[in-house]
């Protein structure tokens, strides 16, 4: 590239001597002219070729300077403790028995509570306004008219947000008990070992570390505020849809079959939820254990591999970094001279 500079640059110098020479033909000159003219882009593609190349350039020695990283990583890696790391991934193993069978449990107490809640506030509700006391005697009303039923649809919406804010500590202490499980996890130990790796790695870790971590907080925390149907806008809004659909079901009043069965439905919506907010809040406490035991168990993975590296197999690697290093600076140098003219 350089040596294509210099003879387009002659040939601009010798036009140059030409034009300046008062004894050349005007014809000549003419054709100098020209050809400067010509030879002026050709000499501007080259140097921009030239700092496009230097940018690849500046990529290539990264490349170099990473695997001269993970070079010296490897011994950090090789003199690691494994016998600590065994007994990670055996706590993190029990973590995970013990993640499961709270989970089973939590679940199972979150319907029963609820459902049981839900239950004597739809009893409460019913009494209170199909069934009245004359002389003592106990009558039920299959219908309330027009001018009760915009008052117990205001009870049962008041009382649907009052479940809603139930449901939400009721699930909140349950998954509580999976959340202590999964801060139990010693994050310092994975730390270290990541320390280990070369700076990308290290990188590339702890953004993933700190993005599991944050949902965890998130998801387990705030259970009713991330919610498995991502088409569903909050839990109170879910809940409020078959009551809305109570008041809407005839003008002249509601009655007890359409009032149980809009109970119903609120139950059902609450059961379903329970169960698919467990599920999504278990999937993600057992992953979040398992990517902690695949983790170690790739570090003990290059860890032995590491261990079997004899010292001339240390030395060609750093050779060869050493010299693909000094190639990419000679080719630096031809660049830098392209650019400098």
């Amino acid at each position: 590239m350089n040596e294509y500079l210099k003879v387009f640059q002659a040939l601009t110098q010798f036009s140059d001597r030409l034009l300046a020479d008062e004894h050349q033909s005007l014809e000549i000159k003419q054709s100098a002219t020209n050809l400067s003219l010509d030879v002026e882009p050709c000499i501007q593609e080259i140097k921009q070729s030239a700092l496009r190349l230097n940018g690849f350039l500046q990529v290539c020695f990264k490349d170099v300077s990473h695997a001269e990283d993970v070079w010296n990583s490897k011994p950090r890696i090789a003199r690691a403790s494994p016998v600590e790391i065994w007994e990670q991934i055996g706590e993190l193993s029990g973590c995970d028995v013990r993640i499961r069978s709270l989970g089973k449990q939590g679940q199972h107490d979150a319907v029963v509570k609820v459902r049981k809640s839900w239950s004597d506030k739809a009893t409460k509700l019913k009494n209170q306004w199909f069934l009245w006391d004359k002389n003592y005697k106990v009558f039920q009303r299959d219908t309330i008219g027009f001018f009760e039923k915009d008052n117990l649809h205001k009870e049962l919406r008041n009382e649907v947000d009052y479940q809603a804010e139930r449901v939400i500590l009721i699930m909140e202490n349950e998954l509580h008990l999976i959340f202590k499980e999964l801060q139990s996890i010693d994050i310092e130990k994975i730390e270290f070992c990541i320390e280990c790796f070369d700076l990308n790695s290290q990188s590339r870790f702890r953004e993933r570390l700190q993005s599991i971590g944050g949902e965890i907080v998130s998801k387990f925390t705030e259970p009713l505020k991330y919610l498995p149907d991502s088409s569903v806008k909050t839990f109170k809004e879910t809940l409020k849809a078959p009551v809305e659909a109570l008041l809407h079901k005839s003008k002249m009043g509601i009655s007890l079959v359409d009032f149980e069965d809009s109970c119903k439905v609120i139950g059902s919506i609450m059961d379903s939820l329970i169960l698919a907010i467990f599920e999504e809040r278990m999937k993600l406490a057992i992953q979040t254990v398992e990517k902690a035991i695949r983790f170690y168990n790739n570090f003990l993975e290059k860890q032995a591999r590491y261990q079997q590296e004899t010292p001339e197999q240390r030395s060609a690697e750093k050779d060869w970094i050493e010299y693909q290093r000094q190639q990419l600076r000679e080719v630096q140098q031809y660049i830098e001279a392209v650019l400098s003219h």
